[in-house]
């Protein structure tokens, strides 16, 4: 059963620009294939594990169509345009946890993207009754490592070969707090 969709926020990125970061929409496949489009082999290979070179429309298609309760995915959009800067989602891994991933443009990168998404994931992620957030990062993703280690959510991070498994408790900390 679909949740109604959360509203659209507005956040500040670290160089003083303001971002929207809106739900995602079904109609959003085309712009989420031109954000892929843009991605560096690198971020793709960071992101997905391999360097996906393209999206299919399919696959488009289905990243963009969420529940908002058991998959659930924001974009980060500049004022004006529709534009896809960055993405964050999580999908349902049990009743009480979800996993995370983001996406970020590459020109975006190091801009605080990554934890606008994070606190926006978190807060429906608790509306939705999730405790515990979860992530599988290559070990040489030191930004998405790092944006879990500064999160006010004491992440623990085990190291497996090359990937690096997080877990968040998202349950007993507000987002006040991670503010801070």
């Amino acid at each position: 059963m679909r949740a109604k969709p959360p509203g659209e926020k507005i956040g500040m990125l670290r160089d003083g620009r303001e971002v929207r970061i809106r739900p995602i929409a079904p109609e959003d496949a085309g712009h989420l294939m031109e954000f892929h489009s843009r991605l560096s082999v690198n971020t793709t290979r960071l992101r997905f594990f391999t360097p996906l070179r393209r999206l299919s429309p399919e696959f488009a298609h289905h990243l963009c169509t969420v529940d908002f309760k058991k998959r659930c995915a924001f974009v980060v959009c500049l004022p004006g345009e529709d534009e896809i800067r960055g993405v964050g989602r999580f999908e349902a891994e049990s009743r009480r946890s979800a996993e995370v991933a983001f996406v970020v443009e590459d020109a975006m990168q190091g801009l605080g993207m990554g934890k606008l998404l994070l606190d926006r994931l978190v807060e429906q992620a608790r509306r939705c009754g999730y405790e515990r957030l979860t992530a599988v990062v290559l070990c040489e993703n030191d930004s998405m490592l790092t944006l879990f280690r500064d999160s006010a959510f004491s992440p623990e991070i085990t190291v497996e070969g090359d990937q690096a498994f997080v877990k968040m408790d998202i349950g007993g900390t507000t987002l006040q707090a991670a503010a801070r």
